[in-house]
């Protein structure tokens, strides 16, 4: 379906919000973007409340200090656990912004150009923040204070 202005239509909006799951031709690509975006924050809900409770509930906040910073942050699981966190999460966002894009930038050239922009920041932004849950040393940033 051609919209005017010649941007190219690839999902039906749903009565209520939201699109329905693209079928037939418009799969592929699309088809699993809207898979992504529903697996990706049932799993960012799970994800979050578990952080939450964790480390406000089971350790308490009162007890947060250094050491128990640093126990956590040498176990493997916890930094994977964190790199899922904010992996999902910025492309869940980015998937998000891509709809949004193509919802209200009508013209190809520019919708290209905001979506190179968006790209390039959110994936830059991922990857300084992957970088830094990987290198961070804890004994050492406590270590000054």
């Amino acid at each position: 379906m051609k919209a005017p202005g010649g941007v190219v239509e690839r999902r039906i909006a749903r009565r209520g919000g939201g699109h329905l799951k693209p079928t037939g031709s418009r799969g592929g690509f699309e088809l699993w973007s809207w898979f992504f975006m529903r697996i990706s924050g049932l799993v960012l809900i799970f994800l979050a409340l578990y952080h939450l409770i964790w480390w406000n509930l089971v350790i308490g906040v009162e007890h947060l200090d250094s050491a128990i910073v640093i126990e956590r942050w040498n176990n493997p699981l916890w930094r994977f656990f964190n790199v899922m966190l904010i992996t999902l999460a910025m492309l869940h966002g980015l998937n998000g912004l891509r709809y949004v894009i193509e919802d209200y930038v009508r013209s190809p050239g520019k919708q290209a150009a905001t979506k190179a922009v968006a790209y390039t920041v959110v994936l830059s932004v991922l990857a300084f923040g992957i970088y830094a849950l990987v290198t961070f040393d804890p004994a050492i940033f406590f270590a000054d204070r």
